[in-house]
C-alpha cells in the first residue's frame, strides 16, 4: 500500500502504472475470451461429431473411414463434415474393457482410453460424449452398445477423437498473445515515458515559476509551451506576476508618498509645540495651528486607511443598488456643508431606476469625494446629472469654479497630487480606484466655466 501511494505521487510513475494495468487487463480479457471460445468450439464440434457417429451406428451405417457411407449420412442430417468427423476413430470392447475383434487403431490408443475409463469406473451403457486426458493427450470419447441378440456378453463400440493438436494450437495462440503483450507493453512504456516527460517537464517549470512569484520575484517566465493548456496556464501566471508586480510597486510608492505627506504636518506640530514649551510663540495661535494640523492628519489617516481597503486584491461582496437613489442620499448627507458655504446643489436625475452591482460603501465614498471636491472649488452652484445608457450608469458633477489648469488635467486622479486649495491629494484618487475596481471609468475636463468630473459604471 505504501508503495502504491509513493508511486501515485509521481506523475511519470502513475502514467506508466496506469498504462501497464490497462494493457494487462485488456489482454487478459482478450486471452480469456479466446480460450473460452476455443474450448467451446472444440467441445461442441467434437461432441457433434461423436453424436453423428453414434447416430450412424444406431441406424446401422458403417463409420469406417474406408467407406463413403458415413459422410453423406452426416450431410443428409444437415451437419457439416469437418476435421472432427475425419479424425473419428473407433474400436470394440466388452464389459471388462477387453478388446474384442481386430482394432483398426494403434493398440496404445486402445490401452490409454480403456485404462482411463476403467480407472474411472465408467459405465459403457451410459458413456455419452465426454473429455478425458491421457498424459498430454486429450480425447473426446463416447460408447454405443452393439445390438447382439445371440450369445451375449454385450460388446461396445467406443468412438474417439484426438483433439491434442487443436489444444496445442490454442496453447500456441496463448503464447503468441503473451509475446504480443510483451511487445505492446514495451512499446507502450516507451510512449508513456515520453508522454509522462512531456507533462512533467512543463509542470516542473510552472511550479518553479509559481515558487518564484511566491518569493516576490515577479519576472515573467520566458519559456513558451507547445501544448495549448500549459501555455494558457503560463500566460495566466505571467499576467498574475505582472499584476502582483504592479500592486507591489504601487504599495511601495504609496508608502513613500504617505511618509512624505505625514512628515509636513508632524513637523509643524512639533515646531509649534516646542514654541509653546519655550515661550517663543503665542499659545492660542500655536494651539490653533496644532489643531489644524491634527485635523489634517486625522483626515489623511482616514483616507490612507480607506485606500488600503479598496486596494485589497479581493473586493467585498457586491450588491444591487439604485444608483439614482444613492446619489440623492449622498447629496442630502452633505446638505449642511453646502448651505454653510452658501452654495446651491441641483440634481438632474434620470426618471427611471438605474440599477448597478457594486460595493455600496465604496460607491458612496466615491460620490462623496466628487461632491466634496465640487464644494471646495464651486463659487455658487453645483449640478449633478445622473443619466443612463443601455450598458452604463453615468454621473456628471459640474461646478462653476475656476476649473482645472490645462497642464494639470492629466494628473487629477493621481495619488497625492494636490491642486490649488487641495488637501491630501487622495480624494480623487480614491474615486478612480473605486470606479476601476467596478470596471468603470473616471474622467475630468473643463466646461465653459468650472470643472466637470464624470464617472460611468456598468449597469445591470
Amino acid at each position: 500500500m505504501k508503495f502504491l501511494k509513493k508511486i501515485s505521487r509521481n506523475l511519470r510513475s502513475s502514467i506508466l502504472l496506469t498504462f501497464s494495468l490497462l494493457i494487462f487487463f485488456s489482454f487478459t480479457l482478450v486471452g480469456f475470451g479466446i480460450n473460452i471460445a476455443s474450448r467451446q468450439y472444440i467441445y461442441s464440434s467434437a461432441v457433434n461429431a461423436l453424436v453423428d457417429a453414434m447416430s450412424a451406428h444406431i441406424e446401422g451405417l458403417s463409420v469406417d473411414a474406408a467407406t463413403d457411407v458415413f459422410f453423406p449420412h452426416v450431410i443428409a442430417r444437415g451437419n457439416t463434415v469437418n476435421t472432427f468427423h475425419r479424425n473419428l476413430g473407433h474400436f470394440c470392447v466388452d464389459n471388462e474393457m477387453q478388446l474384442t475383434g481386430t482394432a483398426h487403431v494403434a493398440y496404445s490408443v486402445v490401452r490409454d482410453i480403456t485404462g482411463v475409463l476403467a480407472a474411472e469406473g465408467a459405465d459403457l451403457t451410459r458413456l455419452y460424449p465426454r473429455r478425458i486426458r491421457v498424459g498430454s493427450t486429450i480425447y473426446y470419447v463416447a460408447a454405443v452398445r452393439e445390438m447382439v441378440v445371440i450369445n451375449p456378453p454385450a460388446t461396445y463400440t467406443i468412438y474417439y477423437i484426438n483433439v491434442t493438436d487443436l489444444q496445442r494450437f490454442t496453447s500456441n495462440i496463448n503464447m503468441r498473445i503473451v509475446g504480443l503483450v510483451a511487445m505492446i507493453w514495451f512499446a507502450t512504456m516507451l510512449m508513456s515515458t515520453y508522454l509522462a516527460g512531456s507533462l512533467a517537464r512543463p509542470l516542473k517549470n510552472l511550479s518553479k515559476f509559481a515558487g518564484q512569484i511566491g518569493q516576490g520575484d515577479f519576472t515573467p517566465n520566458p519559456v513558451s509551451f507547445i501544448n495549448e493548456e500549459f501555455e494558457e496556464l503560463n500566460q495566466s501566471l505571467n499576467h498574475a506576476a505582472k499584476q502582483l508586480a504592479k500592486y507591489d510597486n504601487d504599495q511601495k510608492a504609496f508608502f513613500q508618498n504617505v511618509s512624505h505627506e505625514l512628515r509636513t504636518p508632524l513637523m509643524s506640530i512639533k515646531s509649534y509645540a516646542e514654541g509653546i514649551k519655550y515661550g517663543v510663540m503665542d499659545e492660542k495661535k500655536a494651539a490653533d495651528t496644532i489643531l489644524e494640523c491634527t485635523n489634517r492628519l486625522t483626515e489623511m489617516v482616514g483616507d490612507i486607511l480607506y485606500v488600503s481597503r479598496i486596494d485589497n486584491i479581493t473586493p467585498p461582496m457586491m450588491e444591487e443598488v439604485n444608483f439614482t437613489a444613492l446619489v440623492e442620499e449622498r447629496v442630502a448627507g452633505q446638505k449642511s456643508l453646502v448651505e454653510g458655504k452658501g452654495l446651491s446643489v441641483e440634481i438632474k436625475p434620470d426618471n427611471r431606476p438605474i440599477m448597478i452591482s457594486c460595493v455600496a460603501s465604496y460607491i458612496e465614498r466615491a460620490v462623496d469625494n466628487l461632491i466634496s471636491n465640487a464644494i471646495r472649488y464651486a463659487e455658487s452652484t453645483i449640478i449633478l446629472e445622473v443619466t443612463a445608457t443601455d450598458t452604463k450608469a453615468v454621473i456628471r458633477v459640474i461646478d462653476d469654479g475656476p476649473g482645472f489648469e490645462p497642464d494639470k488635467l492629466p494628473h487629477v486622479f493621481e495619488r497625492f497630487y494636490k491642486g490649488k486649495n487641495g488637501l491630501t491629494g487622495i480624494g480623487l484618487s480614491i474615486v478612480k480606484s473605486v470606479v476601476e475596481q467596478h470596471k468603470g471609468t473616471a474622467t475630468a475636463e473643463n466646461g465653459e466655466k468650472g470643472a466637470i468630473l464624470t464617472i460611468s459604471l456598468p449597469r445591470l
